[in-house]
C-alpha cells in the first residue's frame, strides 16, 4: 500500500471553458449536464445513455479530451491533458489511452495501454469482453453492453487483449507478485521454495472457464481502479507438500494465482491521496482422496497470511459429498461420532420428516503455520443448505431454506449443534463475475430451489403444530429467524417489528410493540408442549408536540405469552420513564389527536400494564383482538402523587386520578407547571403561590371526559379557609374537529365567594362597607394563530363546552343582543380577567364587570408568556402591564360619598377596586383622584385578606359667577416614575388662566441612569392686545426638561393643549381636562424622556370679527431636533355670534420637520363642522405636502421622494405607507325638499405622475319619484413629455315606483355619456348611452405623434430652464461640451439625430453674446477648507484656500452620470449603473461621462496634470419620472387612465451617480538637500583624560545564574517548589553573616558612602535603617503569590 499526490490538484491542468477549446486542435466529448453545446471540436453526449452518465462522473468538467477529431477507421488517443488519463498514469506514468467511435459518432470502445508492471493492453470492445467473461445467456446480445459500461453508467470494464503485445514472461515468481501488491514482507513467513514458484499469464484455451483478466474503473467510488489477473502455476509440488502433510488426502489438481490490485483516491490528514492495495490468493482445482472411495472434487481458494493458511472449498458435484467430507473431517480430529451426530439431526422426524432436502455447500479449513516445522489443523466448519416444508409454512414449490453450520476449533472443540439462519435471498447471481473483487467462493446462492420462501409465519413456526389467535398487531411474515438443532431439542428465535395501525376497529386500542424477540423451543418427540414467548422492548414515542418539548420515548418492557391450552395471548409489561402524553398510544386513533394535547406534560412515575387478547376479530380472520387493558400507577404533578386508574374496554375508557394524601408543599403554580410542561404561566402571585393541603380525601382530582364536540381535561380543587370558599378549576379543551397540532384551549378559574362584611375607615369620608358579593379570577389561553381583525380567546361555543364539564359554570358579561348572537362570538379574550359577580334580589347571579389585563402579545400568542418562572430562581411577576382599568356603573351612597362607577385594576401585585367618587362641602365640590381599595391577597390560604384604601390625589372646584376655580393635584408612582403633578384653571370673565406642571423621578434599570423630568404649561385666554383690525386674545407657552411633547397629527390639532379652548366650561369638564393634561402615560401629551427638551410658544389672534387663528410653534431638541407649527383657523361670516351665518370654516394645520428621521410633513384639513351658505352645506377636504430628505435615521429607500396632494389621489392609486391621506375636497348640501347635491375633487403630484379628478352627484326624491344627475372626471398626467389621459362622464336618470295592492312596479330611464380624451394632440371618444341604444363617436387625431424629447431639451428640463429661450438657455452649455452633449448608445436614436443635437449646441454657443454660467455643476468642499483670518467672510465664487493633507470636495452634477474620467486615460476611473431618460423614451442606457482635469500650475506659467487624486462615486436619489427606463406600459398616451405603475409610489426614486468625491493626494515628505542634523553628535565634546581608563575586568562567574532546581519536591509543583523554597531561604537568611557582618553592615556601608552618617542628626536615622535591614515581612509572607515564576540564584 502506498500514497501519491492528487493529479486533480495539479496547477498545470486548469479547468477549461468552451471559449478555451475553440482553436487548440483537441477534441472534447462532454456529458449532457456539462452545459456545453455541440459544434466544431465539441461533441455533447445524448442525455440518459449510460456513456453520458459515466462521463459526467469522470471529473468536474465532465469531459473526455482527445488529441484530434476521432475517426471511424481508427482509435483516437486521449490527450495528455485528459484528467482520466492522468489518473491512470498514477499506476503507470507511461500509460496511454484511446477511444473508438462508430459511424454515429457514438463511443464504441475504450482502450488502455500499460508498460508497468508489464506491457499489457485492456480493451472494452465486445470481442475482448467475450473472451474475458464468457458468452451471454440465451437471448442476450451482450453481458456488458458497448462501450463496456454497465447500464447504470457507473463501471467501465475492460478485458485483457491477448492479441496485443503482452510481456508477462515466465520469469515472474510468487515473490514478484507479493512485491507488486505491497506485501513483500511475506517473504519472512513463507518457505523460499514457495516464493520461487514460477507464474505465467496464459490466454484462455478453448471452452475452458474464462480467466477474468480484466480492469474496472469506477469514478463514483473514489475513482477506484481494480485490476485482476489470473496467473497459472505450472509446478506446485511444494504447495501440495505443505497442505498434504497437514491435511492427509487433500490433493491439488491445478493451481492458479489471483493477482488483484486497487488504487483509489482517499481522504487523509494530508489531503486527498492515492491509496494502493492488493492481494494474492491461490485458486486450485482439488479433491479429497479417501482409500476405498471415490475422490470428492472441489474448487478451493487458498489464502496465506503470516500465521495461517485458510482453505475455502466449494462443492459442485451432483452427488452430495456431505457424508464423505464429514467422515474426512472426523478422521482429521479423531472423532468418530461427528458423522452420526450430523446424520441424526438432518433426518429428524417431528410429525413428518423435518428436512426434505439437504446438500453440503461450503467448507472452511484453517491451518496454524506459526511453527513452520509443525503445521497443524486449527479449525474447520461446513455449511449445509437444508429445505423444509414443516417450519414456517413452506411448500414444495417455495420451500423454506435454512443455512446450517457446524463449527469446530482446536481450543473449544465442537458445540454439539447445527445452527443457522433463514435463507431468503432471491437475488440474481448470473452476473456476479462481472464485478470487481468478487470470486465465486465469496458469495453463495441456493441450489436446492430457484424460488425459496421469502418469509415464515408464526402460525406454522412449530413443526406439526399451529399457533392460533395471533394478535393482529403481530406481522404475518417473518424474514429474520435463527434455529439451533441439538440431539435433544429444537429451538427457533425470530426478531421482527410489530405492525403499525393494524388493530381492528372493534378492539380496544393496542400499543405499538415495536421490536419483538420471539423464542420457541421443544424437545424432540414432544412438540405439542412447546413454549412460545415474545419479549417486548418498545420505545413508545410521544406526540409531535410533546417530542418538540423534549419528551423522550417511554420504554415498554414485558412478555407476551401464548397459552396453547386456551388459545389466548396475554401481555404483562411495565412502562417506565414516561409522561402522560405517552398514554395517548393506548387510545383509539380518532381519540389520540385530542387526548394528547390535554396530558402532554404530566409525569408518570411508573405504570403496570395488563393487556388481554381473546378470541378472533369480528371480521372473521383468525387473528385475535384486544378486548381489555388496565393501567394502574402514579401520576406525579408537582410534588403531588395521584393514583391513576385508566381502564379501556369495549364500553369506552375511564381516566381518573385523585390525591392520596395531603402534601402542603405544592402550590397551584407548581401543579399547573407540571400539567402544562412550561414555566410561562400568566398568574398573579396570590394565585400562583397558594399551597394545596387538606385532610379531605380526593379533595384534588383530575378527570378526562368527552363532551359533545370536544374532549375535556378538568382538574378541580376546593379549599375553604375561614369564611372564604375558594373553588379552583383548571380545564383544557380540544375540539373533535381539530387536528393533533392544533393547540388546546385552556382556562384557569379561582372563584372566591363569601366575603365578610368588612368596614373600611376613609379620611373625611367615614366608614365604607366592602361591596363585593363574589369575585373570580380567570385565565384564558388560546394558542391558535389569530385570525385577521379578530382577537384570540374563548368563543360562545367554547364556553359551552367548558361549562359542560365544570360543576359551576363560568358566568361572563355578555354584551351581544340575543338576536345577534352566534357560536363564534368572542366571550372571553385570551389573558387574565377579574370579574365581579353580583346577586339580584331574587338571588340570580350576573357578571357586573369583566376586567382584562396581562394580555398576551402577538409574538407570544402561542404561549402567553406574561409571567416567567425562572429555573432555579424566584418567580418574577410584572407590575402594571398598562392595561386600562375596567369600569361599570355602580350607584351607591356612603355618607357624603357618592359612588357612580366601580372598576378593577391589577397593579403592583395588588388588585385595586377603583371607584368614581365625589362629595360636596358647601359651594366646594371635590372628587377623589385615583380612589381605590387595594385587596392584598398574598395567597388564597389567607382567611382574612387585607384591604387598603388608596387616594392618589384630590381635585376641587368652586364656581360662583363671575369667578370659577378648578384645581387638581396628584401623586403617582407608575411605570418606574415617581411624580407630582398639578393643574389650575382660574376664570374671571372674560379671562381664563390655565396652568399645569409636572415633576417626576424616573427610575432606570441601570444604576446611576435615573433622571428627573419637569414640564410647565401655561395659557391665558381673554382680550389682551387690540390692534386696528385684529385682537390678540390668547397667549400660551411651556417648556420641558427631560420631557417629550407629543406632536399632534392634523386630526389631533383641535385637542392640542396649546390650542384647544373648549372643554373648560363647567367645573367637571375643567377637572377632566386637567387630569388628562397631567397624565404621564402614553395617552397623555407630555411624557418623561431622558436627554430631550422642548419649548413651545403660541398665541391666538382674532381679525375682522370673523377670523380667529390659534397657532403654536414647538421645538424639541436634545438627542434629536424636531420643529412643529400647529394652528387652527376659524372663519365665521358675518360674525361668530351671528344667529345666521353664511359660512363657518375650521381649518387645522400641522407642519412638522423631523431632522433625525429626515421628514417634512405639512398637513391641513377642514373640520367636519365647516359649512357654506347653509349649515346643511358641509365642506370637507385637506391637503398634504411631504418630503423625505437624508438624515441620520432616514429611510434610505424614501430619500428624495415627495408628494403633494389636495383632496387625495386617483381612485386606483395605491397609497404607500407614510403618504398623507387627506379627505376629498368636497361639498355635501341637503337643500331640503328632497334635493341633495354633493361633489368631490382631488389633485395630486407624485414622483411618477400627476393626477386630478372630480365627481358631482345630485339627487331629487319626492315620494315615488326619484331623479338623479352624476358627472365625473379623472385625469392622469405624465410630466415630460407632457401627455394626459382623461375619463369623464355624465348620467341623468329618473325612476318612478308604483304600488298597486301587492304589486310593486318600478319604471326607470337613464341616459348617459362618457368622454375619453387624450393628447396632445387632442383626440378622444364619446360614448353615448340612450337606455335602449348606445354608440361611440371618435374625434381628433387617432395616430400617435412623436413627442420624444431631445437631449438638449432634457438637459434644460433637468436644469429647470426654459427650452424656448435659446440665447439664455444654451449659454449654460460649456464650450468643452459642445461636441459631447449627445447620446452615444440609445437604440432609439440614429446618427442623424445625434448630429442634429450637435448642430443645435454649436449654434447656440456661437450666437451667445452673454457670459456662460455654470448651471450644470456644483462644487462643494467636504473637508480641509480654510477661511483666512483677514477675510473670514468668503464670497461664494472666490478661490478656495485649503489644507492639502485633508482636502476633499464634491463635484455635483445636475445630470446623472455613469462614468468619471480623470483626463489622464481613456478608461473611466469610476463606473456606476446605467443612466436612462424617461422623457427621451430611452430603452437602452446613454453615456453620461464627467471628465475632471486637475492641473498643477508651474512657476513658468505652464500647467501639467496633477496626479494622485482619489475619486469616489457621489450617489443621490433622483426621481423616476426623469431618470427611469422608458416603458410604454406606463405611458398614459399608450395605455389609458388606469396604469398600475403610475398609480403607486413604490420605487419612486432611483439611486444614480450624481457627481464625484475627489480627495487630495496624501502628503509626502518634501525633498531636502541638507543631511539630517544629529543633535546628540553635535553636542559631543572631546575630553582628554589625565589618566588612562582602567582595563575592564570580566564579571566573576559566581554572579552568573545557576540552573533551576529539579526534583520531586514536597508539593504538587515538584522542582518548581524546590526553586521557590531555595530562593525564599536564601533571601531570608543570606550567607553574608549576621548583624554588622551581614545586612546591617551593608546598610551602614551604603549610608557611609553617601556621607549620611556625617550629617547632623542622621546617625540615629542610619541606625534605624540598619535595624530594619532584612527581608520585608510582606514579601516574606506573600512570597509564593507575588512572583509568577521563581527567581534564579547565582552560582
Amino acid at each position: 500500500m502506498g500514497a501519491k499526490s492528487n493529479p486533480d490538484n495539479d496547477d498545470a491542468v486548469p479547468a477549461r471553458s468552451s471559449q478555451d477549446v475553440e482553436d487548440d486542435g483537441l477534441y472534447y466529448i462532454y456529458a449532457s449536464s456539462s452545459g456545453q453545446t455541440s459544434g466544431g471540436n465539441i461533441d455533447v453526449l445524448t442525455k440518459g445513455i449510460s456513456t453520458d452518465t459515466f462521463v459526467s462522473s469522470l471529473n468536474e468538467e465532465q469531459v473526455i479530451i482527445l488529441e484530434s477529431t476521432p475517426s471511424v477507421t481508427a482509435a483516437t488517443s486521449l490527450a495528455s491533458t485528459d484528467k482520466t488519463l492522468l489518473w491512470f498514469q498514477e499506476l503507470d506514468p507511461a500509460a496511454a489511452g484511446s477511444v473508438t467511435i462508430d459511424s454515429e459518432k457514438a463511443i464504441k470502445s475504450f482502450s488502455l495501454e500499460f508498460q508497468q508492471p508489464w506491457t499489457m493492453t485492456f480493451r472494452s470492445d465486445s470481442e475482448v469482453l467475450l473472451h474475458t467473461f464468457g458468452p451471454p445467456s440465451a437471448g442476450a446480445d451482450y453481458r456488458i453492453p458497448p462501450p463496456g459500461i454497465d447500464e447504470d453508467g457507473q463501471i467501465l470494464t475492460l478485458g485483457l487483449d491477448f492479441n496485443a503485445a503482452i510481456d508477462v514472461t515466465s520469469s515472474n515468481t510468487l515473490r514478484d507478485l507479493y512485491g507488486l501488491v505491497g506485501s513483500a514482507s511475506m517473504a519472512d513467513y513463507l518457505p523460499d521454495g514457495l516464493l520461487d514458484l514460477v507464474v505465467a499469464l496464459q490466454p484462455p484455451e478453448g471452452d475452458l472457464e474464462p480467466k477474468r483478466n480484466a480492469l474496472w474503473y469506477i469514478p463514483t467510488s473514489s475513482k477506484r481502479i481494480s485490476m485482476r489477473l489470473q496467473f497459472q502455476v505450472p509446478v506446485f509440488d511444494l504447495l501440495q507438500d505443505i497442505l498434504g502433510t497437514t491435511l492427509p488426502g487433500f490433493t491439488i489438481k491445478t493451481a492458479d494465482i489471483i493477482f488483484s490490485q486497487d488504487v483509489l483516491l482517499a481522504a487523509t490528514e494530508a489531503g486527498p491521496q492515492q491509496i494502493f492495495q492488493g492481494s494474492i490468493a491461490f485458486r486450485v482445482q482439488s479433491a479429497i482422496h479417501r482409500d476405498g472411495a471415490d475422490d470428492i472434487p472441489m474448487t478451493a481458494a487458498i489464502d496465506i497470511s503470516e500465521s495461517s493458511i485458510t482453505i475455502t472449498a466449494l462443492f459442485e458435484s451432483k452427488d452430495d459429498p456431505l457424508s464423505g467430507i464429514v467422515e474426512w473431517l472426523a478422521s482429521l480430529i479423531g472423532d468418530n461420532t461427528l458423522g452420526t451426530f450430523v446424520n441424526d439431526i438432518l433426518h429428524k422426524d417431528e410429525n413428518g420428516k423435518l428436512f426434505s432436502n439437504f446438500v453440503l455447500r461450503r467448507m472452511l479449513v484453517g491451518i496454524d503455520t506459526r511453527d513452520p516445522t509443525n503445521r497443524k489443523l486449527s479449525s474447520f466448519s461446513f455449511d449445509i443448505e437444508v429445505s423444509t416444508g414443516h417450519i414456517g409454512g413452506g411448500s414444495d414449490s417455495n420451500p423454506v431454506v435454512f443455512s446450517l453450520s457446524y463449527n469446530w476449533s482446536r481450543l473449544t472443540g465442537g458445540f454439539g449443534e447445527l445452527a443457522g439462519q433463514l435463507w431468503t435471498t432471491s437475488r440474481s447471481w448470473s452476473d456476479i463475475d462481472l464485478l470487481p473483487n468478487q470470486e465465486k467462493w465469496t458469495v453463495l446462492r441456493p441450489v436446492t430451489t430457484d424460488h425459496p420462501a421469502q418469509s415464515i409465519n408464526i402460525a406454522s413456526l412449530i413443526p406439526g403444530q399451529t399457533v392460533e389467535s395471533i394478535p393482529d398487531t403481530l406481522p404475518s411474515e417473518i424474514t429474520t429467524a435463527y434455529i439451533s438443532l441439538t440431539q435433544e431439542s429444537f429451538s427457533i428465535r425470530c426478531s421482527f417489528k410489530a405492525k403499525h395501525g393494524s388493530a381492528s376497529s372493534n378492539s380496544v386500542p393496542q400499543p405499538y410493540l415495536d421490536e419483538i424477540a420471539l423464542e420457541s423451543s421443544f424437545n424432540w418427540g414432544n412438540s405439542g408442549m412447546f413454549a412460545l414467548g415474545l419479549y417486548v422492548n418498545a420505545g413508545i414515542d410521544p406526540s409531535e408536540e410533546a417530542a418538540a418539548n423534549g419528551v423522550r420515548p417511554a420504554i415498554l418492557k414485558g412478555l407476551l405469552t401464548y397459552d396453547s391450552s386456551v388459545k389466548e395471548w396475554k401481555l404483562d409489561a411495565k412502562l417506565t420513564g414516561l409522561y402522560a402524553a405517552t398514554l395517548v398510544e393506548f387510545f383509539k386513533d380518532e381519540e389520540k389527536d385530542h387526548i394528547g394535547p390535554l396530558i402532554n406534560s404530566i409525569v408518570i412515575s411508573s405504570l403496570d400494564v395488563q393487556y388481554t387478547y381473546t378470541g378472533a376479530s369480528e371480521s372473521g380472520n383468525s387473528a385475535s383482538t384486544g378486548t381489555k387493558f388496565v393501567i394502574s400507577g402514579d401520576l406525579v404533578i408537582a410534588s403531588l402523587r395521584l393514583k391513576l386508574d385508566f381502564t379501556y374496554d369495549e364500553g369506552g375508557f375511564t381516566f381518573t386520578a385523585s390525591l392520596n394524601s395531603a402534601q402542603a408543599s405544592a402550590t397551584i403554580g407548581d401543579v399547573l407547571t407540571s400539567i402544562l410542561g412550561t414555566t410561562d404561566i400568566d398568574l398573579p402571585d396570590f394565585v400562583y403561590n397558594t399551597q394545596l393541603g387538606s385532610g379531605d380525601k380526593d379533595f384534588f382530582n383530575i378527570k378526562i371526559s368527552k363532551q359533545e364536540n370536544s374532549y375535556l381535561f378538568v382538574s378541580q380543587l376546593a379549599v375553604t379557609i375561614a369564611d372564604l370558599t375558594n373553588v379552583i378549576d383548571f380545564a383544557q379543551m380540544h375540539r373533535t374537529e381539530s387536528s393533533a397540532k392544533t393547540p388546546s384551549k385552556r382556562l384557569f378559574r379561582v372563584s372566591i365567594s363569601g366575603f365578610p362584611n368588612r368596614e373600611i375607615d376613609l379620611p373625611l369620608i367615614g366608614k365604607l362597607t366592602q361591596p363585593l358579593d363574589e369575585l373570580y379570577f380567570l385565565w384564558a389561553q388560546d394558542p391558535t394563530p389569530p385570525k385577521a381583525n379578530k382577537m384570540n380567546g374563548l368563543t360562545r361555543s367554547d364556553l359551552a363546552e367548558f361549562n359542560g364539564g365544570l360543576d359551576d359554570p363560568i358566568i361572563v358579561k355578555d354584551k351581544i343582543k340575543p338576536d345577534a348572537q352566534s357560536p363564534e362570538d368572542l366571550m372571553v379574550a385570551a389573558g387574565c380577567h377579574f370579574a365581579i359577580i353580583i346577586r339580584s334580589s331574587t338571588g340570580e347571579r350576573s357578571c357586573l364587570l369583566d376586567y382584562e389585563f396581562m394580555k398576551p402579545s402577538a409574538s407570544s400568542s402561542s404561549n402567553s408568556t406574561a409571567l416567567s418562572l425562572k429555573e432555579g430562581g424566584d418567580r418574577e411577576e410584572p407590575g402594571d402591564d398598562g392595561s386600562p382599568s375596567a369600569q361599570a356603573p355602580y350607584k351607591k351612597t356612603a355618607g357624603p360619598l357618592s359612588i357612580s362607577n366601580v372598576g378593577l385594576k391589577y397593579k403592583d401585585k395588588q388588585l385595586a377596586i377603583t371607584f368614581t367618587a365625589t362629595f360636596e362641602l358647601g359651594p366646594l365640590g371635590f372628587s377623589l383622584v385615583g380612589f381605590s381599595l387595594g385587596l392584598n391577597i398574598k395567597t388564597l390560604n389567607d382567611g382574612n385578606p387585607k384591604i387598603t384604601p388608596n387616594i392618589e390625589g384630590l381635585s376641587a372646584s368652586f364656581e360662583q359667577s363671575p369667578l370659577s376655580i378648578t384645581g387638581v393635584i396628584r401623586h403617582g408612582n407608575t411605570g418606574g416614575t415617581d411624580y407630582f403633578a398639578g393643574g389650575l384653571v382660574v376664570g374671571w370673565k372674560p379671562y381664563q388662566f390655565e396652568a399645569a406642571g409636572f415633576y417626576g423621578l424616573v427610575k432606570q434599570p441601570d444604576p446611576g441612569e435615573d433622571f428627573t423630568s419637569i414640564f410647565i404649561f401655561a395659557k391665558l385666554n381673554g382680550p389682551l392686545v387690540t390692534l386696528e383690525f385684529a385682537e390678540i386674545n390668547s397667549l400660551c407657552g411651556g417648556f420641558g426638561y427631560n420631557s417629550n411633547v407629543r406632536m399632534p397629527t392634523v386630526d389631533e390639532v383641535y385637542e392640542f393643549p396649546f390650542i384647544a379652548n373648549t372643554g373648560l366650561s363647567g367645573s367637571q369638564n375643567a377637572r377632566d381636562v386637567l387630569e388628562k393634561l397631567v397624565d404621564p402615560s402614553s395617552g397623555g401629551w407630555f411624557q418623561a424622556l431622558d436627554n430631550t427638551y422642548w419649548l413651545a410658544v403660541g398665541l391666538g389672534v382674532g381679525a375682522f370679527q370673523m377670523l380667529k387663528i390659534d397657532a403654536v410653534v414647538a421645538v424639541q431638541f436634545g438627542s434629536a431636533i424636531k420643529i412643529g407649527i400647529f394652528a387652527v383657523a376659524t372663519a365665521d361670516i358675518p360674525t361668530p355670534d351671528s344667529p345666521s351665518k353664511l359660512a363657518h370654516v375650521e381649518l387645522g394645520i400641522a407642519a412638522v420637520a423631523d431632522f433625525d428621521y429626515g421628514t417634512l410633513k405639512i398637513d391641513a384639513q377642514l373640520s367636519p363642522r365647516s359649512f357654506i351658505l347653509d349649515p346643511n352645506c358641509h365642506l370637507t377636504g385637506g391637503f398634504g405636502l411631504y418630503y423625505w430628505f437624508d438624515a441620520p435615521h432616514a429611510d434610505s429607500s424614501a430619500v428624495g421622494q415627495y408628494v403633494f396632494t389636495l383632496g387625495g389621489y386617483h381612485q386606483a392609486y395605491n397609497k404607500p405607507v407614510g403618504f398623507p391621506d387627506p379627505p376629498r375636497l368636497g361639498i355635501s348640501w341637503d337643500l331640503g325638499g328632497g334635493l341633495t347635491v354633493s361633489g368631490q375633487a382631488y389633485f395630486a403630484i407624485t414622483p411618477k405622475a400627476c393626477m386630478a379628478g372630480g365627481h358631482l352627484h345630485a339627487v331629487f326624491s319626492a315620494g315615488p319619484l326619484e331623479a338623479w344627475f352624476d358627472t365625473f372626471a379623472d385625469f392622469l398626467i405624465n410630466y415630460k413629455p407632457f401627455s394626459f389621459n382623461m375619463q369623464a362622464g355624465v348620467s341623468v336618470g329618473v325612476k318612478y315606483s308604483i304600488d298597486i295592492w301587492f304589486v310593486h312596479i318600478r319604471i326607470s330611464v337613464e341616459i348617459g355619456a362618457q368622454l375619453y380624451l387624450w393628447g396632445p394632440p387632442i383626440a378622444g371618444r364619446v360614448h353615448i348611452d340612450l337606455w335602449i341604444v348606445s354608440f361611440d363617436i371618435n374625434f381628433g387625431f387617432s395616430s400617435s405623434v412623436s413627442d420624444t424629447v431631445k437631449l438638449i431639451e432634457f438637459y434644460h428640463l433637468v436644469l429647470q430652464s426654459q427650452a424656448n429661450n435659446s440665447s439664455s438657455s444654451y449659454a449654460g452649455v460649456s464650450a468643452a461640451g459642445k461636441r459631447m452633449l449627445a447620446i452615444t448608445g440609445g437604440e432609439d436614436d440614429d446618427d442623424d439625430d445625434e448630429e442634429e443635437v450637435d448642430v443645435d449646441v454649436i449654434e447656440a454657443l456661437e450666437d451667445s453674446s452673454q457670459p456662460r454660467k455654470n448651471e450644470g455643476h456644483n462644487f462643494l468642499a467636504q473637508s480641509g477648507l480654510l477661511n483666512p483670518a483677514d477675510n473670514p467672510e468668503r464670497n461664494q465664487n472666490e478661490d478656495w484656500i485649503v489644507r492639502g493633507g485633508s482636502f476633499s470636495f464634491v463635484v455635483e452634477c445636475k445630470m446623472a452620470i455613469n462614468a468619471v474620467k480623470d483626463g489622464e486615460t481613456e478608461k473611466p476611473v469610476i463606473q456606476y449603473g446605467d443612466v436612462y431618460s424617461k422623457p427621451m423614451k430611452l430603452t437602452s442606457p446613454m453615456d453620461s461621462v464627467l471628465t475632471v482635469v486637475i492641473q498643477h500650475k508651474e512657476q513658468d506659467g505652464n500647467s501639467t496634470l496633477d496626479q494622485g487624486w482619489g475619486y469616489d462615486a457621489y450617489l443621490k436619489s433622483l426621481p423616476q419620472a426623469l431618470w427611469a427606463k422608458y416603458d410604454p406600459k406606463t405611458d398614459p398616451r399608450a395605455q389609458g387612465n388606469n396604469i398600475g405603475e403610475l398609480l403607486h409610489s413604490a420605487n419612486g426614486a432611483v439611486t444614480l451617480m450624481a457627481g464625484v468625491l475627489i480627495t487630495a493626494p496624501k502628503p509626502t515628505m518634501a525633498p531636502d538637500p541638507f543631511p539630517a542634523y544629529d543633535v546628540a553628535d553635535a553636542d559631543l565634546v572631546e575630553l582628554d583624560a589625565e589618566k588612562a581608563f582602567p582595563t575592564l575586568a570580566d564579571a566573576d562567574a559566581a554572579w552568573a545564574p545557576a540552573k533551576p532546581l529539579t526534583g520531586n519536591g514536597s508539593g504538587n509543583g515538584g522542582g518548581v517548589q524546590n526553586q521557590y523554597d531555595a530562593v525564599l531561604r536564601t533571601w531570608s537568611v543570606p550567607p553574608l553573616g549576621s548583624d554588622e557582618e551581614g545586612r546591617q553592615g551593608f546598610v551602614g556601608a551604603l549610608a557611609a558612602a553617601f556621607k549620611w552618617d556625617l550629617a547632623d542628626g542622621m546617625a540615629r536615622i542610619v541606625d534605624e535603617f540598619k535595624s530594619k535591614a532584612g527581608m520585608p515581612e510582606r514579601l516574606k509572607s506573600g512570597f509564593m503569590d507575588l512572583y509568577v515564576a521563581a527567581p534564579l540564584l547565582s552560582q
